[in-house]
């Protein structure tokens, strides 16, 4: 058995034997293309778009879908390379790409033109390859840098739909973005090339994608997952392809070190690791967000279009009409950050203009005085603060002989943010705190 850790893959998965799901997907996209329909694939970063690409384009893959390799040609370019590059040299990448392929099916084509590559050179060789009745797909991947490149204009683009029509040629786009985001311009999104695809959202795992993943990857391996251990993580990182393996990764080479996992206590100590590596990608998401997108999911509230947009960036998720966090590992993260207009402490998230509160994504209805105290114990996390400064909080200078109405008010509070109540600690003869309970 090998002790290699199986869960080293941070970039696209280049080995059948390692791509793990993706199964309705794979028959939707191969589905469309068959009918000859074009597919724009999109989805964030590292959720599995090149691997995905890399995979449909195995002939084992295409046969068990029903498709004759032979007959249908996937050829997969990397538009990172043609981000800059003038129209000739793209027209050389896929006459290339089309070479390549009919010399693995054994078909002969005109040799490749000596000089670069042009528009004539490819509809040419098309022409011979569509004389075979072969249906060609082009799989373009980062294809924003070649929506993006400010050498290709819209009669560019526009001949590349030309050339569906004529020979049933179909595209498979990956980005990040829709198609309609990514283009360097508006006259380039109005070619009728951007008219011809279904939009496909490439997202997080299923469940049981997520929980089969670590079952998978040990399967040559001496070690094994618990349920409970499998369970934990899942929670940590959620159904996330590249979190998924992160975690593994780190839980994999606790156990090979001898480390207990048995307990939930004993898995906590995997938490660090995995959110240290985690970090700078979830930093890069943040980055990428407006301020408007961070404070929405910062409370996890707001415009059903940005709740939407975040969705689709696998940040949040809709559980029962309610939008939450698609991990724990994103959840903290989040709380780290800092937000305009937000105070953000252990569960809590306060917007001081609005006065509104939130307890991880439930809103709390409070009275303007329990606000006030809750703003202040969360402006000074883990500290104790004064019983005179929480009631000037609420009532100002105004001096009333009543000892009781700090205590009267701070019940009422922890009646109303309940069952969070515990995170108010008294600090008798001196004030109250905010802390995580023990």
């Amino acid at each position: 058995m090998s002790m290699t850790n199986p869960f080293y893959h941070r970039g696209a998965i280049r080995q059948a034997a390692n791509f793990h799901g993706r199964r309705n997907e794979i028959e939707q996209i191969l589905g469309l293309l068959r009918n000859g329909q074009s597919v724009s694939l999109i989805g964030p970063r590292r959720i599995g778009k090149s691997s995905l690409l890399i995979h449909l384009c195995r002939p084992e893959v295409r046969l068990e879908w029903g498709l004759d390799p032979a007959k249908t040609w996937l050829i997969l370019i990397d538009c990172q390379e043609l981000g800059g590059s003038p129209p000739e040299d793209v027209y050389e990448t896929l006459l290339t790409g089309l070479h390549h392929a009919a010399a693995e099916a054994g078909v002969t084509l005109d040799p490749l033109p000596n000089s670069p590559g042009s528009y004539r050179d490819l509809d040419r060789t098309l022409y011979q390859i569509s004389q075979n009745h072969v249906t060609v797909v082009f799989l373009l991947d980062e294809f924003e840098l070649l929506a993006a490149n400010e050498h290709l204009t819209p009669y560019f683009f526009a001949r590349l739909r030309g050339l569906t029509t004529k020979y049933g040629l179909a595209y498979l786009t990956a980005s990040q973005r829709p198609l309609f985001a990514i283009t360097a311009e508006e006259e380039i999104l109005s070619s009728p090339f951007f008219n011809i695809f279904v939009t496909l959202p490439l997202g997080l795992y299923s469940d049981e994608e997520a929980r089969t993943l670590f079952l998978a990857r040990l399967k040559n391996t001496d070690i094994s997952f618990g349920p409970a251990l499998n369970q934990y993580l899942r929670f940590l990182v959620g159904p996330h392809p590249f979190f998924l393996h992160v975690a593994g990764y780190h839980a994999y080479q606790a156990l090979l070190q001898n480390t207990s996992l048995e307990t939930p206590e004993e898995f906590t100590q995997l938490d660090d690791p995995i959110e240290v590596e985690a970090d700078s990608h979830l930093g890069y998401l943040w980055q990428n967000l407006t301020p408007e997108e961070q404070y929405v999911l910062a409370i996890a509230d707001g415009s059903i279009d940005t709740l939407r947009l975040l969705e689709q960036q696998c940040l949040l998720v809709n559980e029962d009409g309610q939008y939450v966090y698609t991990s724990e590992i994103l959840r903290r993260y989040v709380r780290r950050q800092d937000v305009r207009g937000l105070i953000q402490t252990g569960p809590f998230v306060i917007d001081q203009q609005r006065h509104q509160v939130w307890a991880r994504g439930a809103e709390l209805s409070l009275t303007t005085s329990q606000f006030n105290i809750l703003m202040r114990l969360c402006q000074q996390p883990g500290q104790v603060v004064h019983g005179d400064d929480l009631e000037t909080a609420v009532w100002g200078d105004v001096l009333v002989d009543d000892p009781d109405r700090l205590k009267t008010l701070i019940k009422r509070l922890r009646r109303a943010i309940a069952p969070y109540d515990n995170w108010i600690i008294s600090e008798r003869g001196v004030g109250y705190a905010l802390r995580p309970p023990d």
